[in-house]
């Protein structure tokens, strides 16, 4: 069963903010070219797709996204999904100047622009100072800054989500309410 993870902890939630590429991260990193290196490229017009495969590399400006395929889907002029699959895709991105970056990674990294959703599926894992949340599912609604992760299940067949944060990142982080 999916658990809301609340904002209980502001370093919690400013460690996923990182994770929407293209929406939270730096500020020069929106005005920098979006440069893509892959083994193969494929345009395909009809379905609005463009696929990259084998050894990919996004990158823009502190983002950067690695994996074995990445699919951009379009709609009207511009892109509205971001797809990128891999063992593990990775995803790391400077969230402001001040903090340390931000270190994602699973199966398959979804970004969907018309719902502002950053979903990582399978193995799905943020990273931050010391600080980790884990699970098979992790979606972050960017605009509402809401986290929900669904957990890895246990030995006696629930769903857990394990969150771990070191207790330096405790001290320095503003109490939340």
């Amino acid at each position: 069963m999916n658990k809301l993870v609340h904002p209980f902890q502001w370093a919690l939630a400013m460690m996923l903010i990182g994770l929407a590429p293209w929406s939270a991260a730096l500020d020069s990193d929106r005005a920098q070219p979006i440069q893509i290196v892959a083994d193969i490229a494929i345009r395909d017009e009809r379905a609005g797709e463009t696929r990259y495969e084998g050894n990919v590399v996004l990158t823009q400006g502190s983002l950067r996204i690695t994996a074995d395929t990445l699919s951009i889907r379009h709609n009207a002029d511009e892109a509205d999904m971001i797809v990128a699959t891999g063992k593990p895709a990775t995803l790391v991105q400077q969230p402001t100047p001040d903090q340390a970056p931000v270190d994602a990674s699973a199966l398959r990294i979804e970004y969907t622009r018309s719902q502002d959703l950053v979903r990582l599926l399978e193995e799905a894992r943020i990273a931050q100072n010391g600080s980790t949340l884990s699970g098979t599912q992790i979606d972050y609604l960017v605009s509402e800054r809401t986290v929900r992760a669904a957990g890895v299940p246990g030995a006696e067949g629930e769903s857990r989500v394990e969150v771990v944060i070191p207790p330096e990142n405790l001290r320095n982080a503003p109490s939340d309410g």
